[in-house]
């Protein structure tokens, strides 16, 4: 099997498991497997979806999730990233702070849910607050001990050649934690959307998950189009992770990670 083969082999595989997926999903729903008012059938759902594609309502529903995610994300990446760096140069303040860190992990940002409903009300900022919460404290590990793995023999270079300050943190620190950064936000990001779906759902707020649950709310008839909307989330995550790949690989493709991943799958080809 020559490399081209092999290319297209590695570009096909997943096309036609998914194709393998949606049919299976005609074939156990047609068949009679589950009730309509169980599980609509796969072409019952793609015809929902062309149909609400077609409407102003369901890109907006796409934009308001969208711009929660968003907000989260830069609010929990800006904490993250300056609180853990911080935290990650100073001992004793990371020994004082790890425990409160691993407990706040512990704790799932659904269950905060109704004090923040509460407080904030069915709006984006109860979704942004939610979303920050969630992603901040795994992001934030992930910061510290990508700063705390520096070569020290970087570090005392620095501080001999006098660089110092805010210079030494944007050219040294980040781009030697960026690893662990980029793993962080990749994984954040599926984190994040999960938690603007789930506060719309149960709190009621525009977006992707209340037009969810006002399909639900509509009986029956409206299944296809809860799937419908089901779909679009799923659909949505695979973009935005796909995305922070890319990101990752175009961005970091001087580091020595991406670099060996490159390797593996030339070799892999050959």
């Amino acid at each position: 099997m020559n490399a081209t083969t092999r290319r297209s082999v590695r570009w096909l595989a997943p096309a036609a498991a998914v194709v393998v997926a949606l049919l299976l999903w005609q074939l156990v729903t047609a068949g009679g497997l589950f009730r309509a008012d169980q599980f609509p059938t796969m072409f019952d759902t793609v015809q929902a979806l062309g149909k609400a594609v077609a409407t102003p309502a369901y890109w907006m529903s796409i934009g308001s999730t969208l711009q929660a995610w968003f907000l989260g994300m830069v609010i929990a990446s800006a904490l993250a990233i300056t609180i853990g760096s911080a935290l990650a140069f100073n001992d004793f303040a990371f020994r004082s702070a790890a425990s409160v860190i691993e407990i706040f992990k512990a704790i799932p940002a659904i269950a905060i849910l109704p004090l923040v409903i509460l407080v904030l009300g069915s709006t984006l900022p109860m979704k942004v607050f939610l979303i920050t919460f969630g992603v901040f404290w795994p992001l934030v590990i992930q910061v510290i001990y990508g700063v705390r793995s520096m070569d020290p023999i970087v570090l005392d270079t620095a501080k001999a050649l006098g660089v110092g300050g805010l210079r030494r943190f944007v050219t040294i620190t980040i781009p030697s934690a960026s690893p662990y950064i980029a793993t962080g936000l990749r994984i954040a990001s599926a984190s994040a959307l999960i938690l603007a779906v789930v506060s719309e759902l149960v709190g009621g707020a525009a977006g992707i998950g209340r037009n969810i649950l006002q399909a639900q709310n509509g009986g029956s008839s409206a299944y296809p189009v809860m799937y419908a909307y089901i779909l679009t989330a799923g659909l949505l995550g695979i973009v935005l992770t796909g995305a922070f790949f890319l990101l990752e690989r175009n961005v970091m493709h001087w580091h020595e990670s991406q670099r060996n991943i490159r390797s593996n799958a030339e070799g892999a080809l050959r």
